[in-house]
Protein backbone atom coordinates (compact mmCIF):
# COMPACT_ATOMS: atom_id res chain seq x y z
CA UNK A 1 0.00 0.00 0.00
CA UNK A 2 1.30 3.42 -0.90
CA UNK A 3 1.72 5.61 2.15
CA UNK A 4 -0.18 8.48 0.57
CA UNK A 5 -3.22 6.24 0.04
CA UNK A 6 -3.79 5.58 3.75
CA UNK A 7 -6.37 7.71 5.55
CA UNK A 8 -7.25 7.72 9.22
CA UNK A 9 -9.93 9.27 11.42
CA UNK A 10 -8.97 10.02 15.02
CA UNK A 11 -12.14 9.85 17.13
CA UNK A 12 -12.28 11.73 20.44
CA UNK A 13 -15.28 11.67 22.81
CA UNK A 14 -15.22 14.70 25.13
CA UNK A 15 -16.87 14.91 28.53
CA UNK A 16 -15.81 17.11 31.46
CA UNK A 17 -12.09 17.15 30.69
CA UNK A 18 -11.39 20.88 30.71
CA UNK A 19 -8.02 20.35 32.39
CA UNK A 20 -6.77 17.87 29.79
CA UNK A 21 -8.53 18.14 26.44
CA UNK A 22 -6.42 20.94 24.96
CA UNK A 23 -3.20 19.02 25.63
CA UNK A 24 -4.75 15.96 24.01
CA UNK A 25 -5.76 17.82 20.85
CA UNK A 26 -2.51 19.73 20.54
CA UNK A 27 -0.47 16.53 20.87
CA UNK A 28 -2.37 15.15 17.87
CA UNK A 29 -2.38 18.24 15.67
CA UNK A 30 1.37 18.62 16.16
CA UNK A 31 1.90 15.25 14.45
CA UNK A 32 -0.73 14.53 11.82
CA UNK A 33 -0.50 15.26 8.11
CA UNK A 34 -3.16 15.59 5.44
CA UNK A 35 -4.01 11.88 5.58
CA UNK A 36 -5.63 12.31 8.99
CA UNK A 37 -8.67 14.10 10.34
CA UNK A 38 -9.90 14.51 13.91
CA UNK A 39 -13.56 14.05 14.84
CA UNK A 40 -14.57 15.22 18.31
CA UNK A 41 -17.93 15.08 20.03
CA UNK A 42 -18.90 16.96 23.16
CA UNK A 43 -21.09 14.64 25.21
CA UNK A 44 -23.02 17.44 26.96
CA UNK A 45 -20.13 18.45 29.21
CA UNK A 46 -21.01 20.53 32.25
CA UNK A 47 -17.58 22.16 32.55
CA UNK A 48 -15.61 24.30 30.09
CA UNK A 49 -14.77 21.43 27.70
CA UNK A 50 -17.26 22.52 25.03
CA UNK A 51 -15.86 26.03 24.71
CA UNK A 52 -12.30 24.68 24.56
CA UNK A 53 -12.97 22.35 21.65
CA UNK A 54 -15.08 25.02 19.95
CA UNK A 55 -11.85 26.88 19.18
CA UNK A 56 -10.74 24.02 16.91
CA UNK A 57 -13.73 24.19 14.60
CA UNK A 58 -11.81 26.38 12.17
CA UNK A 59 -8.96 23.91 11.88
CA UNK A 60 -9.12 22.28 8.42
CA UNK A 61 -8.54 18.78 9.79
CA UNK A 62 -10.93 18.97 12.75
CA UNK A 63 -14.67 18.47 12.97
CA UNK A 64 -16.52 19.19 16.21
CA UNK A 65 -19.97 17.81 17.02
CA UNK A 66 -22.37 18.13 19.94
CA UNK A 67 -24.34 15.22 21.36
CA UNK A 68 -28.05 16.02 21.94
CA UNK A 69 -27.66 15.02 25.60
CA UNK A 70 -25.21 13.11 27.76
CA UNK A 71 -25.11 9.56 26.41
CA UNK A 72 -21.87 8.12 27.80
CA UNK A 73 -18.57 7.04 26.33
CA UNK A 74 -19.81 4.06 24.32
CA UNK A 75 -22.65 5.92 22.61
CA UNK A 76 -20.35 8.83 21.78
CA UNK A 77 -17.73 6.53 20.29
CA UNK A 78 -20.43 4.79 18.24
CA UNK A 79 -21.75 8.11 16.96
CA UNK A 80 -18.27 9.26 15.97
CA UNK A 81 -17.58 5.95 14.24
CA UNK A 82 -20.76 6.32 12.21
CA UNK A 83 -19.38 9.59 10.82
CA UNK A 84 -15.94 8.20 10.05
CA UNK A 85 -15.06 7.60 6.41
CA UNK A 86 -11.32 6.91 6.45
CA UNK A 87 -9.58 3.57 5.94
CA UNK A 88 -8.64 3.36 9.62
CA UNK A 89 -10.00 4.67 12.90
CA UNK A 90 -8.17 5.41 16.14
CA UNK A 91 -10.21 5.97 19.31
CA UNK A 92 -8.36 8.32 21.67
CA UNK A 93 -9.66 9.43 25.06
CA UNK A 94 -9.76 13.18 25.61
CA UNK A 95 -7.74 13.12 28.83
CA UNK A 96 -4.84 11.23 27.25
CA UNK A 97 -1.96 12.41 25.06
CA UNK A 98 -0.61 11.11 21.75
CA UNK A 99 3.00 10.06 22.33
CA UNK A 100 5.77 11.82 20.42
CA UNK A 101 6.19 10.43 16.87
CA UNK A 102 3.33 7.99 17.44
CA UNK A 103 1.41 9.08 14.35
CA UNK A 104 4.30 8.62 11.91
CA UNK A 105 5.17 5.26 13.51
CA UNK A 106 1.59 4.02 13.16
CA UNK A 107 1.20 5.17 9.58
CA UNK A 108 4.56 3.73 8.57
CA UNK A 109 3.63 0.29 9.89
CA UNK A 110 0.19 0.38 8.29
CA UNK A 111 1.81 1.29 4.98
CA UNK A 112 4.24 -1.59 5.24
CA UNK A 113 1.95 -4.33 6.56
CA UNK A 114 -1.60 -3.26 5.65
CA UNK A 115 -2.76 -4.75 8.98
CA UNK A 116 -6.41 -4.85 9.93
CA UNK A 117 -5.56 -4.11 13.57
CA UNK A 118 -2.40 -2.49 14.88
CA UNK A 119 -1.55 -2.99 18.57
CA UNK A 120 1.02 -0.76 20.26
CA UNK A 121 2.65 -0.06 23.61
CA UNK A 122 1.74 2.93 25.76
CA UNK A 123 2.95 5.01 28.69
CA UNK A 124 1.04 5.30 31.95
CA UNK A 125 1.06 8.78 33.50
CA UNK A 126 0.96 8.62 37.29
CA UNK A 127 1.23 12.22 38.34
CA UNK A 128 4.64 13.31 37.05
CA UNK A 129 5.87 9.74 36.68
CA UNK A 130 5.83 7.99 33.31
CA UNK A 131 5.75 4.17 33.25
CA UNK A 132 6.16 2.33 29.94
CA UNK A 133 3.67 -0.47 29.38
CA UNK A 134 4.26 -3.38 26.99
CA UNK A 135 0.92 -4.26 25.44
CA UNK A 136 1.70 -7.33 23.38
CA UNK A 137 3.45 -10.65 23.78
CA UNK A 138 5.38 -11.67 20.70
CA UNK A 139 7.42 -10.30 17.83
CA UNK A 140 6.78 -6.89 16.34
CA UNK A 141 6.61 -5.56 12.80
CA UNK A 142 4.87 -8.54 11.22
CA UNK A 143 1.32 -9.62 10.50
CA UNK A 144 -0.32 -12.38 12.49
CA UNK A 145 -3.60 -14.12 11.72
CA UNK A 146 -6.40 -14.24 14.25
CA UNK A 147 -6.63 -18.01 14.24
CA UNK A 148 -7.64 -20.17 17.21
CA UNK A 149 -8.23 -17.17 19.48
CA UNK A 150 -4.65 -15.96 19.05
CA UNK A 151 -5.60 -12.28 19.23
CA UNK A 152 -7.80 -12.60 22.30
CA UNK A 153 -5.33 -14.93 24.01
CA UNK A 154 -2.69 -12.22 23.64
CA UNK A 155 -5.07 -9.60 25.02
CA UNK A 156 -5.87 -11.84 27.99
CA UNK A 157 -2.24 -12.66 28.71
CA UNK A 158 -1.07 -9.03 28.90
CA UNK A 159 -4.33 -7.41 30.12
CA UNK A 160 -4.32 -5.03 27.15
CA UNK A 161 -8.05 -4.51 26.64
CA UNK A 162 -7.72 -0.81 25.79
CA UNK A 163 -8.94 0.40 22.40
CA UNK A 164 -6.87 3.60 22.43
CA UNK A 165 -3.54 1.81 21.94
CA UNK A 166 -4.89 0.09 18.84
CA UNK A 167 -5.81 1.25 15.34
CA UNK A 168 -8.58 -0.53 13.43
CA UNK A 169 -9.48 -0.91 9.78
CA UNK A 170 -12.87 0.77 9.63
CA UNK A 171 -14.51 -1.87 7.48
CA UNK A 172 -13.48 -4.61 9.90
CA UNK A 173 -15.41 -3.14 12.82
CA UNK A 174 -18.50 -1.89 10.98
CA UNK A 175 -20.70 -4.23 13.00
CA UNK A 176 -18.69 -4.21 16.23
CA UNK A 177 -20.34 -1.69 18.52
CA UNK A 178 -19.46 -0.40 21.94
CA UNK A 179 -22.18 -1.62 24.29
CA UNK A 180 -23.97 1.45 25.58
CA UNK A 181 -24.77 2.07 29.21
CA UNK A 182 -22.07 -0.28 30.48
CA UNK A 183 -18.66 0.27 32.02
CA UNK A 184 -15.70 -1.81 30.79
CA UNK A 185 -16.83 -1.34 27.22
CA UNK A 186 -13.32 -2.04 25.91
CA UNK A 187 -13.35 -5.59 27.33
CA UNK A 188 -16.65 -6.26 25.57
CA UNK A 189 -15.47 -4.64 22.34
CA UNK A 190 -12.26 -6.71 22.22
CA UNK A 191 -14.23 -9.88 22.88
CA UNK A 192 -16.59 -9.17 19.97
CA UNK A 193 -13.69 -8.23 17.70
CA UNK A 194 -11.94 -11.51 18.46
CA UNK A 195 -14.77 -13.43 16.78
CA UNK A 196 -13.70 -12.08 13.38
CA UNK A 197 -11.01 -13.17 10.93
CA UNK A 198 -8.32 -10.54 10.48
CA UNK A 199 -4.60 -9.89 10.48
CA UNK A 200 -2.99 -7.88 13.23
CA UNK A 201 0.47 -6.57 14.04
CA UNK A 202 2.43 -5.22 16.97
CA UNK A 203 4.13 -1.83 16.95
CA UNK A 204 6.85 -1.93 19.58
CA UNK A 205 6.57 1.76 20.36
CA UNK A 206 4.32 3.71 22.75
CA UNK A 207 1.52 5.58 21.01
CA UNK A 208 -0.47 6.99 23.95
CA UNK A 209 0.26 8.55 27.30
CA UNK A 210 -2.56 7.20 29.43
CA UNK A 211 -3.43 9.43 32.33
CA UNK A 212 -4.25 7.58 35.56
CA UNK A 213 -6.41 10.20 37.17
CA UNK A 214 -7.00 10.64 40.88
CA UNK A 215 -10.33 9.58 42.36
CA UNK A 216 -10.50 6.28 40.53
CA UNK A 217 -13.90 4.61 40.54
CA UNK A 218 -12.21 1.65 42.22
CA UNK A 219 -12.21 3.66 45.44
CA UNK A 220 -15.98 4.08 45.32
CA UNK A 221 -17.45 0.74 44.37
CA UNK A 222 -21.17 0.47 43.78
CA UNK A 223 -23.48 -2.23 42.48
CA UNK A 224 -23.49 -0.97 38.88
CA UNK A 225 -19.71 -0.93 38.78
CA UNK A 226 -19.59 -4.46 40.20
CA UNK A 227 -22.29 -5.77 37.85
CA UNK A 228 -20.68 -4.22 34.76
CA UNK A 229 -17.22 -5.46 35.73
CA UNK A 230 -18.30 -9.04 36.29
CA UNK A 231 -20.62 -9.02 33.27
CA UNK A 232 -17.69 -8.06 31.03
CA UNK A 233 -15.69 -11.11 32.08
CA UNK A 234 -18.66 -13.46 32.10
CA UNK A 235 -19.40 -12.25 28.56
CA UNK A 236 -15.82 -13.02 27.56
CA UNK A 237 -15.96 -16.53 29.01
CA UNK A 238 -19.28 -17.25 27.31
CA UNK A 239 -18.16 -15.89 23.92
CA UNK A 240 -14.68 -17.38 23.79
CA UNK A 241 -14.44 -19.47 20.61
CA UNK A 242 -13.67 -22.95 21.79
CA UNK A 243 -11.97 -25.40 19.46
CA UNK A 244 -12.00 -28.37 21.76
CA UNK A 245 -10.53 -28.11 25.23
CA UNK A 246 -7.91 -25.55 24.27
CA UNK A 247 -5.46 -24.40 26.92
CA UNK A 248 -6.41 -20.78 26.28
CA UNK A 249 -9.91 -21.33 27.60
CA UNK A 250 -8.66 -22.77 30.87
CA UNK A 251 -6.24 -19.87 31.21
CA UNK A 252 -9.10 -17.45 30.60
CA UNK A 253 -11.11 -19.12 33.36
CA UNK A 254 -8.07 -18.87 35.62
CA UNK A 255 -7.62 -15.16 34.96
CA UNK A 256 -11.34 -14.41 35.32
CA UNK A 257 -11.61 -16.22 38.64
CA UNK A 258 -8.67 -14.21 39.94
CA UNK A 259 -10.48 -11.04 38.84
CA UNK A 260 -13.58 -12.12 40.75
CA UNK A 261 -11.68 -12.76 43.99
CA UNK A 262 -9.76 -9.52 43.53
CA UNK A 263 -13.02 -7.58 43.24
CA UNK A 264 -14.49 -9.21 46.33
CA UNK A 265 -11.30 -8.34 48.18
CA UNK A 266 -11.62 -4.67 47.19
CA UNK A 267 -15.22 -4.62 48.41
CA UNK A 268 -14.18 -6.25 51.68
CA UNK A 269 -11.35 -3.75 52.21
CA UNK A 270 -13.87 -0.94 51.69
CA UNK A 271 -15.95 -2.55 54.44
CA UNK A 272 -18.98 -2.59 52.11
CA UNK A 273 -20.59 -5.60 53.77
CA UNK A 274 -23.97 -5.46 52.04
CA UNK A 275 -22.38 -5.15 48.60
CA UNK A 276 -20.01 -8.01 49.41
CA UNK A 277 -22.81 -10.35 50.44
CA UNK A 278 -25.03 -9.38 47.49
CA UNK A 279 -22.17 -9.90 45.02
CA UNK A 280 -21.27 -13.27 46.47
CA UNK A 281 -24.89 -14.44 46.51
CA UNK A 282 -25.49 -13.33 42.92
CA UNK A 283 -22.28 -14.48 41.24
CA UNK A 284 -20.53 -17.15 43.24
CA UNK A 285 -22.27 -20.13 41.61
CA UNK A 286 -20.90 -19.05 38.24
CA UNK A 287 -17.40 -18.27 39.45
CA UNK A 288 -17.07 -21.30 41.67
CA UNK A 289 -17.91 -23.32 38.57
CA UNK A 290 -14.98 -21.68 36.79
CA UNK A 291 -12.74 -22.50 39.70
CA UNK A 292 -13.69 -26.16 39.79
CA UNK A 293 -13.43 -26.75 36.05
CA UNK A 294 -10.31 -24.68 35.42
CA UNK A 295 -8.16 -26.22 38.13
CA UNK A 296 -8.62 -29.73 36.69
CA UNK A 297 -6.35 -29.01 33.72
CA UNK A 298 -4.14 -26.13 34.80
CA UNK A 299 -0.44 -26.47 35.62
CA UNK A 300 0.29 -27.12 39.29
CA UNK A 301 1.46 -23.57 40.05
CA UNK A 302 -1.75 -22.08 38.63
CA UNK A 303 -3.87 -24.58 40.55
CA UNK A 304 -2.03 -23.56 43.69
CA UNK A 305 -2.70 -19.87 43.00
CA UNK A 306 -6.40 -20.57 42.45
CA UNK A 307 -6.58 -22.57 45.66
CA UNK A 308 -4.96 -19.73 47.60
CA UNK A 309 -7.36 -17.21 46.08
CA UNK A 310 -10.33 -19.45 46.83
CA UNK A 311 -9.23 -19.95 50.42
CA UNK A 312 -9.59 -16.21 51.02
CA UNK A 313 -13.35 -16.35 50.46
CA UNK A 314 -14.23 -17.61 53.94
CA UNK A 315 -12.04 -14.95 55.55
CA UNK A 316 -13.59 -12.17 53.46
CA UNK A 317 -17.14 -13.33 54.19
CA UNK A 318 -16.61 -13.86 57.90
CA UNK A 319 -18.88 -11.57 59.85
CA UNK A 320 -20.88 -10.52 56.79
Amino acid sequence: MNQNDITINILIPVYNVEDYVEECIESILAQIDNRASVLMMNDASTDNSASIIEHYKKHPQVEVFDAPHNRGLSATRNALFDMAQADYVWFIDSDDVMYEDAYSSVMSQLEKLNSDVLCADYVSLRGEKEVKKKAFIGKDNRNLANNNNDFLDNIIANNSNHVWNKVFRRQLIQDVRFKEGLNFEDILFMTDLSLKDFKYSYLKYPVIKYREREGSILKNLDKKYVDDYLFAFIYRVENYQRGGEKDGYRYLQYKVYKRYIGLLNKIAKNNQKDLLRDTYDQYNDFFSGLYLTARKELPLYQKTILDIKNSKLDKMLKGV
